[in-house]
């Protein structure tokens, strides 16, 4: 996108963008800019994701409160993989894990 945004335009791509669970790379491109500069203008803009949004995001599924510990067991101690935790402990069915 080779034409400037105004601010106001940029704004608003930025805070539907988060707002969509869209990735960083993706709204970056749509305003034309650096992943570092897109997460400094969503500081400023009060929208960025916490840690735990973010990791849910990664994985792309949920886990809840009552399974973490398990859940973090299994991947620590087990040492399986995110997906793999998420099919034991009943997160996933193999059908929606999309076999990766």
């Amino acid at each position: 996108m080779n034409t400037k945004l105004n601010s106001e335009a940029r704004r608003k791509i930025i805070l539907d963008g988060y707002g969509n669970n869209e990735p960083l790379k993706i709204i970056a491109e749509k305003i034309g800019c650096s992943l570092a500069s897109l997460k400094v203008t969503a500081s400023k803009l009060g929208c960025t994701r916490t840690a735990k949004e973010a990791a849910e995001f990664r994985r792309g599924f949920h886990v809840p409160e009552h399974k973490r510990q398990d859940y973090y067991q299994l991947m620590i101690a087990g040492q399986y993989k995110a997906r793999e935790c998420a099919l034991i402990l009943g997160l996933l069915t193999e059908e929606s894990s999309g076999n990766r």
